[in-house]
């Protein structure tokens, strides 16, 4: 079995990391709606 180097480990791990970071940014904003002032001019 072939394993991964240190380098490789590091760049499996950041791209995971931004993949759950965005997962669960879609996932808040989902749950919490962005709320829409209009200004009055």
């Amino acid at each position: 079995m072939s394993y991964l180097t240190k380098q490789e480990q590091l760049v499996l791990c950041v791209v995971l990391g931004l993949l759950l970071t965005g997962w669960a940014v879609k996932t808040y904003r989902i749950a919490h709606p962005a709320i829409v002032v209009e200004s009055v001019k």
